[in-house]
């Protein structure tokens, strides 16, 4: 046989051998595995396929739903919104879980087996449905590992080692599965906020931009101001993430708590193009336990820790813009500083920053940037006084420092006084805010002279 024939033999032999090991051998290799796959499953099927889910402890049994849109719902032994990641957690832990070693087959005895495992009376019963399959799993002892659990299928009766985690299932309770959000809202949609405290009604609303809201809020009442829109999403961030440590469900346990509360602390109002998000606070009704929260009469009365109160505003100073001075850097046309008698002001124009008398000499643009911008953005740190009417205790009928701000219209808009120097901070007043305020103290030694601006 001449070396072609040879090698043109070897080649046909070779996919010949292809084309068998391709089509006879991988799937069939194929098919052993997924079979191997599925005998170790615990339970053959998908999570999210779950429909109904029946979670039964020793001391409570709890049936959950899910919707035709994926919500999970509770109705036994109350009507609740379901916690889908509590729920699913279970579901997922269940859906990995394999059959680690069968310790009994049906049909042998197993009585003592199944109390020895902690099957006769299990710890946890958790019953599975989807539209084409039902299930019910018994869970029992932990197994030699941590990471074991024995366990019994309804379906075969077999009594199995897994490799569920006792960690996935332990002391879950009613109040694990129930949803514990209180209000249900987005807060980049909202557009008005109602807070209604003891002394006072304050009102904030949204800024409207061409192609929606916008991040600005201002006050309609009980003033006419400019929010600090950190504070307002801060305020909003805590509602929208509100949530419950425990509910009160019955109506005698709710009319019998509400009896022993007080007025509320705060009503809180959230207003989307939707409707009104609306909740109450109440402070504890004995020092030290947790706070409590309303909705509607047809929700529970909830739960929530007694710090959340604390971290609410109350008061209009708490959700101002709290910058002294009232202009925004862009704005200012020109800034006059006035120190222990001397004075001395500066321009800016095209942003950039010269000295009035000295415009040919070139100044530090970086150090006067930063002085100004530590001016404008100078905020009051606590309120003093509702009014100016006694402006010498504190230093301000003669203050230490005065800066004045025109803007390129030539308007006086921008002054900031500085008065008496007290505990690291300073009596303040300005243009941005009525009243009198302390800040911090830093700023007075942040005014640079005209020589340090020049360089000398």
């Amino acid at each position: 046989m001449t070396p072609f024939r040879t090698t043109l033999l070897l080649a046909f032999i070779f996919v010949v051998l292809g084309i068998y090991v391709y089509t006879i051998e991988v799937p069939t290799m194929k098919q052993d595995v997924l079979r191997e796959t599925e005998a170790q499953r615990l339970l053959p099927f998908d999570y999210r396929d779950v429909t109904h889910l029946a979670y039964a402890t020793r001391t409570e049994r709890i049936l959950m739903n899910r919707d035709e849109r994926n919500r999970w719902r509770i109705v036994e032994p109350v009507e609740a919104r379901g916690d889908a990641r509590e729920i699913e957690s279970v579901l997922r832990a269940l859906e990995i879980g394999k059959i680690s070693r069968i310790i009994q087959r049906k049909g042998q005895e197993q009585d003592s087996t199944a109390e020895q495992y902690g099957l006769q009376s299990p710890y946890v019963t958790i019953d599975l449905a989807t539209p084409e399959y039902t299930e019910s799993l018994a869970l029992g002892h932990t197994g030699p590992l941590s990471s074991t659990l024995y366990a019994q299928r309804s379906s075969d009766q077999n009594i199995l080692l897994t490799t569920l985690m006792v960690g996935d299932f332990r002391a879950k309770t009613l109040d694990t599965f129930r949803l514990k959000d209180i209000l249900f809202f987005d807060r980049t949609r909202a557009e008005r906020i109602q807070l209604q405290t003891t002394g006072q009604t304050i009102t904030l609303q949204r800024g409207a931009g061409f192609h929606g809201p916008v991040s600005e809020w201002n006050f309609t009442s009980p003033v006419n101001a400019p929010a600090d829109k950190t504070a307002v999403g801060i305020l909003l961030m805590t509602l929208e993430d509100l949530t419950a440590t425990g509910f009160i469900d019955s109506q005698a346990e709710k009319e019998a708590l509400l009896m022993k509360l007080e007025t509320p602390s705060l009503t809180a109002t959230v207003h989307t193009k939707q409707r009104g998000h609306h909740v109450a606070f109440f402070k504890p009704v004995v020092p030290g336990e947790e706070a409590y929260a309303v909705t509607t009469s047809n929700d529970p009365i909830y739960r929530i820790p007694a710090h959340v109160l604390q971290d609410l505003p109350r008061e209009t100073f708490h959700l101002q813009d709290k910058r002294l001075f009232g202009m925004e850097m862009g704005e200012v046309a020109l800034l006059t500083v006035t120190t222990n008698g001397s004075q001395y002001t500066l321009i800016q124009q095209h942003e950039e920053w010269y000295l009035e008398g000295k415009e040919a000499e070139s100044i530090d643009q970086q150090h006067v940037t930063l002085f100004v911008s530590r001016v404008v953005d100078l905020p009051a740190e606590l309120p003093v006084s509702e009014t100016n009417d006694e402006p010498g205790q504190y230093g301000l009928a003669s203050p230490t420092i005065e800066i004045a701000g025109i803007d390129r219209k030539g308007r006086p808009r921008g002054h900031l006084a500085l008065g008496i120097r007290e505990k690291g901070l300073v009596y303040a007043t300005g243009a941005g805010l009525p009243g009198i305020y302390q800040t911090r103290s830093l700023i007075l030694g942040q005014i640079p002279t005209p020589e340090t601006l020049l360089g000398q």
